[in-house]
């Protein structure tokens, strides 16, 4: 999650400022940076005040206030920075390649190497409509039913006045003015006693897994409410524009759907039952196993489940008692240590397999975890199977 400077959240790291420092009246020292990469491996520390100045190009910061990078945060770099003694950061690059200036009286920066390497995540979302194949508005005035074929495409139902049943084979569901249900891959029995006007829309998304919010009944709120109005009055438009601004007030809607359902999802996922949780959990430890040979990232996960990163946190730390990061870079590990065994592969194709940024990477972390080095595991293995042999 980015954060804005125009608020005070950099205010514990820092202060902006506008004009170039004088170098010579205030005694300091320049030291230039190229950096080439968004992934970025180490950050700097100075015990001292520093500066930062950006003479071109388009960066950002990123800050840590404890020396092992648990919390990363990235900030814009809109003005030259003065950054507090004790800070870790590093410049990540939105323009490749950028040159940079650390600015100290006359202090080296230490480098300490991150445990994980941060890859800066533009802005995205986790899935889009990919097209509607059909909208439209219904007021129906008398008594009606009907049977709507099973589709593979998602259907959203939206009574917008007078009430409504829908029987899908998950149950039956009263729906009552501005409810709202999102059903796919079902046979619907829609059933009306009385008026009802409500609206249809027919779509798909380009996204592997299926939308969790399906078969559940929302009560819209008014922003909800907006967004689907001009969804339905753009319905009966005809203009050049009238498709993409329809996929865009759909694409609105599901995201705020899915923000209020991750809302209580979160505020739940201590006090739910715990059956609920081990399936979500284990869907995202087997998502992780078998993408363990590629670099992915704790936001792709986020994204892959519709789920926020503290929640993501919480779910491990609760069933598991550990990170996410870390238990992604454990199984990776551990990966490592049987790929080694095998005596298929080089110890540099073993780390590009596991998405590791770099070899010596990959051995500082293999150390660090298991009290020996790759090179070191290999010959114990070596002479382990040499003494087998001559027994």
């Amino acid at each position: 999650m980015t954060v804005k400077t125009i608020d005070n959240s950099f205010e514990p790291y820092g202060t902006f400022y506008d004009e170039p420092l004088e170098m010579s009246k205030h005694d300091l020292t320049s030291h230039e940076i190229t950096s080439t990469s968004k992934k970025l491996d180490h950050l700097f520390v100075l015990p001292c005040e520093s500066y930062i100045e950006c003479p071109q190009g388009t960066a950002r910061i990123l800050i840590s206030d404890a020396p092992d990078g648990g919390e990363l945060k990235t900030f814009p770099v809109r003005h030259h920075i003065k950054l507090f003694p004790g800070i870790h950061f590093n410049i990540i690059p939105l323009s490749v390649p950028l040159t940079w200036n650390l600015i100290t009286p006359g202090k080296e920066a230490q480098i300490l190497p991150l445990s994980t390497p941060y890859t800066y995540q533009p802005v995205s979302v986790p899935f889009h409509v990919r097209r509607i194949i059909d909208c439209w508005f219904t007021r129906q005035e008398k008594p009606y039913n009907i049977v709507k074929a099973a589709s593979r495409s998602y259907e959203l139902l939206y009574v917008y006045e007078g009430s409504m049943n829908i029987r899908l084979s998950t149950g039956s569901y009263a729906m009552q003015a501005h409810d709202l249900i999102i059903y796919r891959a079902d046979t619907a029995s829609i059933s009306i006693e009385s008026s009802c006007s409500y609206l249809t829309v027919i779509f798909d998304v380009n996204h592997r897994k299926t939308l969790h919010i399906l078969n559940h009944i929302f009560h819209c709120t008014s922003e909800m409410q907006q967004v689907l109005w001009k969804l339905l009055i753009e319905s009966f438009e005809h203009s050049y524009y009238t498709g993409t601004l329809i996929i865009c007030y759909l694409q609105e809607a599901l995201l705020l759907l899915l923000q209020f359902y991750e809302t209580i999802s979160h505020k739940t996922l201590l006090s739910d039952s715990k059956s609920s949780q081990n399936d979500l959990l284990s869907e995202i430890l087997t998502y992780m196993n078998t993408r363990i040979a590629e670099p992915i990232t704790i936001e792709e996960i986020c994204h892959e489940f519709f789920i926020s990163r503290s929640s993501l946190q919480a779910l491990f730390k609760t069933h598991l008692n550990t990170s996410p990061k870390n238990y992604l870079l454990n199984i990776k590990l551990q990966k490592s240590k049987e790929l080694i065994r095998e005596n298929q592969y080089t110890i540099s194709e073993i780390a590009y397999m596991l998405g590791f940024s770099s070899i010596h990477y990959f051995s500082r972390l293999f150390k660090k975890y298991f009290n020996t080095t790759p090179s070191s595991y290999v010959k114990k293995i070596s002479d382990n199977q040499n003494i087998a042999k001559n027994k």
